[in-house]
């Protein structure tokens, strides 16, 4: 009965210890190594129906993967409707950038585009990151009155 005992709190051990063990290496590889990651740079202009720039349009931009959005960052156009992002975030693979622009006045209506990371230009690349750039205009058309 004793060596019983003995033998299932052995066994209950090495269950402790195998975890713990195998977490402490993930986290020291992960630690040592950091996570695969990607930088997008997004930038564009807004235009009106005249091709006149629209100033103080909200823009946003985030990342899409199977897991969701990730990081939205919300920019807003400068006088001559132009946008500009840089951005970088912890990921194992952002398949696309959606980017979103809303007029705050309520005057245009919103535009948005979902563009795959196929589209954007990769302008450097090694094992452990992805830096992206991609330019994306818009034209708003302005909302019909009631």
């Amino acid at each position: 009965m004793k060596t019983n005992i003995r033998q299932k709190y052995n066994n209950l051990l090495q269950r402790f210890i195998r975890l713990f063990s195998l977490s402490s290496v993930a986290f020291v590889l992960t630690a040592c190594y950091g996570c695969p990651y990607s930088e997008y740079e997004v930038e564009g202009q807004g235009y009106g129906e005249n091709s006149e720039p629209l100033e103080d349009m909200q823009v946003v931009v985030r990342t899409f993967n199977d897991l969701g959005y990730e990081r939205p960052d919300t920019i807003y156009t400068d006088k001559a409707g132009y946008y500009h992002t840089d951005y970088g975030i912890t990921s194992f693979g952002g398949d696309c950038i959606e980017v979103v622009v809303h007029d705050p006045d309520g005057i245009y209506a919103s535009d948005s585009v979902h563009i795959g990371s196929g589209k954007m230009k990769v302008e450097d690349q090694d094992s452990w990151s992805t830096y992206y750039s991609m330019r994306q205009d818009f034209r708003l058309e302005k909302k019909e009155t009631k």
